[in-house]
């Protein structure tokens, strides 16, 4: 029975990776985009909101504590997906490497609600099986660099339930 529903799961993914005609690079290079460009998205709806009701950027962050912690997890994204824009080869390097990348990340960004990075994430771990598997350690920079997005991520949560609750 779970084999079946495994063939399942798996045929799906891999239906899903050809018609979109991705593999590991491309997902990697996807996912830099989204977390480059959707805080630049974001810091541009906070001006046009900040002229829109007459109030800095400042009184903005100020007064609404939700978006200051959107705003510590765009900066994180933001230098996350430009550091992976200029080092993709850094994470391409062998299969540990590049699935520890996307599982860090799964966890960070589902956590803070971040769903299409989310679905990157798992195609890119499913994909991960296409890169060679090697003896290599995985870099102490990838795990710092994958860590700390991923902490403060769940910090950003834990500060997102204080929040609400």
């Amino acid at each position: 029975m779970w084999a079946i529903s495994k063939q399942k799961v798996e045929n799906f993914f891999d239906r899903m990776t050809r018609s979109m005609n991705l593999d590991t690079k491309k997902i990697l290079t996807w996912y830099s985009y989204i977390l480059f460009i959707a805080p630049l998205l974001f810091w541009a709806l906070i001006a046009l909101r900040s002229g829109a009701s007459d109030q800095s950027i400042k009184m903005i962050v100020i007064k609404q504590p939700a978006v200051a912690i959107v705003t510590i997890i765009a900066i994180v994204d933001f230098v996350l997906g430009y550091y992976l824009l200029l080092n993709k080869k850094q994470f391409l390097i062998n299969r540990q490497t590049y699935r520890f990348l996307m599982v860090s990340q799964l966890i960070g960004q589902i956590l803070v609600g971040n769903l299409l990075c989310g679905v990157l994430a798992i195609l890119g771990m499913y994909k991960a099986k296409t890169l060679k598997k090697t003896q290599d350690n995985i870099s102490p920079v990838v795990i710092a660099i994958s860590l700390v997005a991923a902490v403060f991520s769940v910090l950003c949560f834990m500060l997102i339930l204080l929040l609400e609750f």
